[in-house]
């Protein structure tokens, strides 16, 4: 049998694309090898205390209130900034009640940032055991006001951290009877009313009333004087009446403003009137 004669420029081609093909395997190990390198690198020195957490700054907060922040969020001095699970954090912080909104992040190299947004308290209620509980315009609990702990109280009642101001607020009679962070929907129809009083009105109000069994509204004035509101509608019109009378009617021995019927407002007097 005769020897199979292969050309020279075929051999010569072959070697060359064998060649090629080890070169090529060979840069894209070197390249895998190089990346691997740097992230070990780069994973050596997050590691290292360069990159740990040296401070952590919290905005819209009170001093008082910044330990709650931070132990709430479960974040440390020392910590590698790249363990942080800035959502986990940024979630447990805004489930503190008084807390409406919370953002954390990372401010490179070694600072942690919180910025809290705070419930506005616009109202006092009654609660259990005696206390009072603060409420936002919509109603969620946001802290305890003054009173005695009571043998209802419960385990996580605590005050809000750094407390929250109850002087000039309006007090609402419907009693509260949940948890911080729970939303007094009962109500709803009284604190829309707060929310619709202008200071001038406000400070008139002691408390604002609600007949659970007929829905009806009033406000109890300082001086004695109650005003009926009725049902909780036409709020603002309401409230423009209640207004008006009280700044142009003779104030003495008033015992009743009636703006059930906004466009007809009534006003009942002591008879005999002794101002």
């Amino acid at each position: 049998m005769s020897a199979v004669t292969v050309d020279p420029r075929m051999k010569a081609r072959r070697v060359a694309v064998l060649r090629a093909e080890g070169r090529r395997r060979l840069r894209i190990l070197l390249v895998a090898l190089g990346v691997a390198l740097a992230a070990a690198a780069a994973w050596g020195v997050s590691l290292t205390p360069l990159l740990d957490v040296d401070r952590m700054a919290v905005s819209g907060a009170d001093p008082a209130e910044r330990a709650e922040i931070i132990e709430s969020a479960q974040l440390s001095v020392g910590t590698p900034m790249v363990f942080l699970d800035v959502d986990d954090a940024q979630r447990s912080i805004a489930a503190l009640p008084w807390v409406r909104s919370a953002r954390v992040w990372r401010d490179w190299p070694a600072t942690v940032r919180i910025a809290v947004e705070r419930r506005v308290p616009a109202a006092v209620v009654p609660a259990r055991g005696g206390r009072t509980a603060l409420v936002d315009a919509h109603g969620y609990a946001i802290g305890w006001g003054p009173g005695p702990a009571g043998p209802d109280a419960q385990a996580g009642d605590a005050d809000p951290a750094g407390g929250s101001p109850v002087a000039g607020l309006p007090h609402v009679s419907v009693p509260f009877s949940g948890r911080l962070g729970d939303i007094h929907t009962s109500a709803d129809g009284p604190l829309a009313v707060v929310a619709a009083m202008p200071d001038d009105l406000r400070a008139w109000v002691e408390t604002v009333t609600l007949e659970q069994g007929q829905n009806r509204m009033g406000l109890e004035l300082i001086g004695g004087a109650t005003a009926v509101l009725g049902d909780p509608v036409l709020i603002d019109a309401k409230v423009s009446a209640l207004r008006a009378v009280l700044a142009a009617a003779d104030l003495a021995c008033i015992t009743t403003i009636d703006v059930t019927m906004p466009d007809l407002a009534t006003v009942t007097r002591h008879h005999p009137c002794r101002p």
